[in-house]
């Protein structure tokens, strides 16, 4: 699986803070700060102000998680969670970061713009994985893909099947 290989990075690189787009159950948060313990998180979601609205724009398909159960995930961790759209949520989020996943809306629009806020915070030699690299998927609405072609980037070969065909991958992306 995929995920498996962004905990590898985690574990070799030991970043001193960690931000996710994307927390939704904080399941993936907690394997990453397992694997790096001392790591500082910051988590960011719509929690509960996710509506069917938003799951439609986002393509959205999984059950809604409340920031309060994800603190409860977290306990005993270093972790700050921002609830809200990224757009307004990144935009005023100021601390370096030196490991990223991006992971959150699956629109063309709403990761280009987690992008942009997040290479602002990005250290120099950050690393920074997308998720939602399609294949056989219409990447022109959905997805990573337009948006790091354009940067100097590597497609891991780990390909998970998207329920009603095509498959998803993870990038890399070197700043």
């Amino acid at each position: 699986m995929r995920y498996d290989y962004l905990l590898q990075w985690v574990r070799a690189s030991q970043p001193r803070a960690i931000l996710e787009v994307g927390t939704w159950n904080g399941q993936r948060a907690l394997e990453m700060l397992q694997a790096s313990p001392k790591s500082k998180y910051y988590g960011f979601d719509l929690f509960e102000d996710a509506s069917p609205e938003t799951d439609e724009q986002e393509k959205n398909v999984k059950a809604h998680f409340t920031m309060g159960s994800v603190y409860q995930t977290l306990t005993g961790f270093d972790v700050r969670l921002f609830k809200g759209n990224t757009r307004e949520t990144l935009a005023q989020f100021h601390e370096p970061v030196d490991f990223v996943w991006l992971d959150g809306g699956h629109s063309v629009d709403t990761i280009r713009s987690d992008w942009e806020n997040v290479k602002r915070v990005a250290t120099k030699g950050a690393l920074i994985f997308f998720d939602d690299y399609y294949d056989g998927i219409d990447t022109a609405k959905y997805g990573c893909n337009s948006i790091v072609d354009g940067l100097e980037h590597h497609v891991i070969p780990i390909a998970d099947p998207v329920a009603g065909g095509g498959t998803v991958r993870m990038v890399r992306v070197y700043v």
